[in-house]
Formats: C-alpha cells, structure tokens, sequence
C-alpha cells in the first residue's frame, strides 16, 4: 500500500480555492462534520489538512441531490396531470 504523504491531502485554503467557497465555509463545514478533516499537530489551533478524495465525495453527494430533485419533479409533474 502507497504511504500518505502531504500531496494526498490540501489545507482549508487550498480546497476552498478548488470548491470555489471562502476558507470559513469550509472551516464550518469541518466543524459540523459535512467535510472529513484531520488536525495537524495536538493542540486546537493547529491546522487542518482535508484528504483530496474529499473533493469526490461532495461532488457526487451534490450529484446525488440534483438526481434526486429532478426525480421528485418528475414525479410530482406525473402526479398532477393524472
């Protein structure tokens, strides 16, 4: 198995610039548990470092939503023209 190294994962900063959201966005997401996330370092002010694979899990979370409104759409569209 490929040891972890640092490129494996980004900083708040850096993934927040590829999700296109402002660096609290992405602090309060961690703290609320919607973004995987490990400190680096022992106390509470060291940072975080967030695993790239990040990335494709919200991407296809998201992806997962929209199939999941346009389903609920197209049944309620079937629903009132019976």
């Amino acid at each position: 198995m490929d040891k972890l190294n640092e490129l494996d994962f980004l900083s708040i900063k850096e993934f927040a610039v590829l999700v296109r959201v402002h660096p609290n966005t992405i602090r309060r997401a961690i703290i609320k548990g919607k973004i995987t996330a490990f400190r680096i370092g022992t106390t509470s002010k060291s940072p975080f470092r967030i695993p790239k694979t990040e990335i494709n899990r919200m991407a296809f979370d998201q992806l997962e939503l929209i199939v999941e409104k346009l389903i609920d759409r197209k049944l309620d569209s079937k629903k009132n023209s019976l």
